[in-house]
């Protein structure tokens, strides 16, 4: 048994988010101080976490206050999301009475500041790259907390705000931290099938070697060398070469096959989308633009019940969080969602007896009001009714038809859809420029 070598093609050892007090006076936020870029490359390389975190992030943005933080909102929304806290910038009026401009901080440029003898807070150190922060461009610049009495002495000053907080840590964690590892995951299982397609698909194998039975420190030399060569995702499927003097004394490589690898794959797949959606609190996958198997019986249904569920548990305490922040600075701020899923917008797709419809499409169009400017329709809607507008231009429809499309499939009002037909084509022109934007 002695003479056989296991080899650990990988192990994973999952990223700390340790925090260190640093002598030169922030703290130190996981390895290499490096931890919010760490979370901003998984956003970068698993698909779904990339998706949920868009969708929920432009969600807490909302329509905006009317107020000076709009400007910042998006990236506040973001980091509260991403990250599980923001940093917003404050400047103060000339005469130093009230706060005339609020700028967004990215929180991977930045690091909480520590007073080790009052032990709090004082603000943050900024650094455009923490990987070079001993350079000159990356060198950290220290920002006070925002204090109204000292705007005079400091007229720039920072908010840090955050969302869950757990134990003693100084730095909060995403909503999504219990899912970190199905994220890694993700992120590993599309390096692995992408490697493995550019390397022809290359089977696992066992390794005999027939050139006798070396010392136990060559036979470790040799088993590190090949641990190198074939450890991780990225080095699926590559192939290998053997250079020996004497045939009989080459490699013997011989693959094994992975039982219902397909299966395999699938579970973990699905697996993982699943773990990824129950860390971010999702409800309705659909509101978020993606599609499983699951659902309430109708994507209206679900899209409707799922978005109220959603927004009550997720969006507005992200938003309260937001609001409690900046309510006594700005005054009366409030944040709105987006009306993008109102029930108006949402298509029934539920089945029903097929009915016939008449439309009256004999109206003077000069009578017609025109409906286009005042009422909003999705980028789906448009797009579709300006391919039917075209098939009638084709000859593929008549008028009577397109307009029954237009008004049951797409829930396009009555008089907007004959307006679509009219010989000056301002309908059209509006829905084209709705869509353009």
């Amino acid at each position: 048994m002695s003479n056989i070598q296991q080899i650990a093609l990988s192990r994973y050892i999952p990223t700390e988010a340790i925090e260190k007090e640093n002598r030169a006076g922030w703290i130190d936020y996981g390895h290499n101080n490096l931890y919010p870029q760490y979370l901003i490359d998984l956003y970068y390389n698993s698909p779904i976490h990339n998706a949920l975190t868009n969708s929920i992030a432009f969600m807490i943005e909302g329509q905006g206050t009317g107020t000076i933080l709009d400007n910042a909102l998006q990236g506040i929304s973001f980091d509260l999301k991403l990250q599980g806290a923001f940093v917003a910038e404050v400047i103060w009026s000339m005469d130093f009475t009230r706060v005339v401009k609020i700028n967004h901080l990215p929180f991977e440029n930045c690091r909480l500041a520590y007073d080790k003898e009052d032990e709090e807070i004082t603000g943050v150190w900024y650094s455009r790259d923490w990987r070079n922060s001993r350079s000159k461009k990356g060198k950290p610049e220290f920002i006070p907390a925002f204090n109204p009495s000292q705007a005079q002495e400091e007229p720039r000053q920072v908010i840090y705000a955050h969302g869950m907080m757990a134990g003693s840590s100084y730095y909060p964690k995403p909503d999504y931290f219990g899912a970190l590892n199905y994220i890694e995951l993700s992120h590993q299982m599309g390096m692995y099938h992408v490697n493995n397609i550019l390397n022809g698909l290359f089977p696992s194998f066992i390794i005999n070697f027939l050139n006798g039975i070396p010392q136990k420190e060559e036979r470790e030399a040799i088993r590190r060398e090949w641990e190198e060569r074939l450890s991780g995702a990225s080095n699926a499927g590559k192939f290998l070469m053997t250079f020996n003097e004497d045939p009989a004394r080459t490699p013997d490589i011989q693959a094994f096959p992975l039982s219902d690898a397909d299966k395999q794959y699938q579970f973990l797949s699905e697996e993982t989308a699943k773990q990824i959606m129950v860390g971010h609190r999702v409800v309705s996958p659909l509101i978020h633009g993606i599609r499983d198997a699951s659902g309430f019986g109708s994507n209206k249904d679900e899209m409707l019940v799922g978005l109220e569920i959603f927004n009550n548990q997720v969006i507005k305490p992200y938003q309260r969080i937001i609001e409690d922040v900046f309510t006594p600075i700005l005054g009366d701020v409030q944040i709105q969602m987006n009306s993008v899923f109102d029930e108006a917008q949402i298509v029934d797709v539920t089945p029903t007896e097929t009915t016939t419809t008449t439309i009256d499409t004999t109206t003077d169009p000069n009578a017609i009001t025109e409906k286009v400017s005042d009422v909003t329709y999705n980028g789906a809607q448009i797009a579709s009714a300006l391919e039917i507008v075209a098939a009638v231009g084709l000859g593929t429809l008549t008028q009577e038809q397109a307009i029954v499309f237009l008004v049951q499939f797409l829930g396009l009002d009555v008089e907007v859809a004959k307006s679509m037909f009219q010989t000056s084509g301002d309908a059209v022109a509006k829905l084209s420029a709705q869509k353009k934007k």
